[in-house]
This record gives structure tokens, C-alpha cells and sequence, in this order.
């Protein structure tokens, strides 16, 4: 036995058929390249150009240092800016980051 069904269900039929397949396409080729993600440098991002040029004035030198200080002993929230110019690249500016500067402008 053959059911006619009106012309305005086969359409919605068609559109769930496609519209599915369009969800589970999509599913699947995200699946695949899900592996294939690198993470961004902070350079690459835009970030400061100088690890440790927390203040952003092209240099590392003692005021960064007290900014690092500052920001580790809580009299300071750390911006964005300042976190990508983390000297060691940790995410936190800490006291063990502005031992770091002050090391290496001990030796210059």
C-alpha cells in the first residue's frame, strides 16, 4: 500500500535529512582537527617584546622590579600586559621573577 504524504512533509524531510547530516559533518571533521590545535606564544599574540618588561617601557631595569614586587607582595593587581611579560613565563609574577631581573641586570 502505497501513503501519499503532502509535498510540505517530504520538504521538512529533506531539510531534517540535510540539516543532520550538516550537524554530524561538522561533529566529525571538529573530532579530527581537535588534535590539531598549537598553542600561541605570547609573542605571537602581541604580548610585551622583553620577559620582564613589565611596565612596558622597552627595557628591563629596577622599576620593573619594584612593579614585580609590588603585584607579589598584593599592594598591586597584576594587568594583562604585565603577565605576558612574565619573566619566566609561569603566568605569576612572583619575588622569584624580579630575583631573576635583578640577577641578570647584576651582570650587564
Amino acid at each position: 500500500m502505497y501513503i501519499k504524504y503532502p509535498h510540505s512533509f517530504r520538504r521538512n524531510l529533506k531539510l531534517l535529512a540535510t540539516g543532520t547530516a550538516c550537524i554530524v559533518g561538522s561533529f566529525l571533521i571538529g573530532i579530527q582537527t581537535a588534535g590539531d590545535v598549537q598553542p600561541v606564544s605570547l609573542i605571537q599574540a602581541g604580548g610585551i617584546p622583553f620577559a620582564g618588561d613589565v611596565d612596558g617601557s622597552g627595557t628591563v631595569d629596577v622599576s620593573d622590579v619594584l612593579i614585580i614586587l609590588e603585584v607579589a607582595q598584593g599592594y598591586e593587581s597584576a594587568t594583562t600586559d604585565q603577565l605576558k611579560a612574565d619573566p619566566n613565563e609561569d603566568g605569576q609574577l612572583t619575588v622569584d621573577d624580579a630575583m631573576r631581573i635583578l640577577s641578570k641586570l647584576s651582570l650587564q
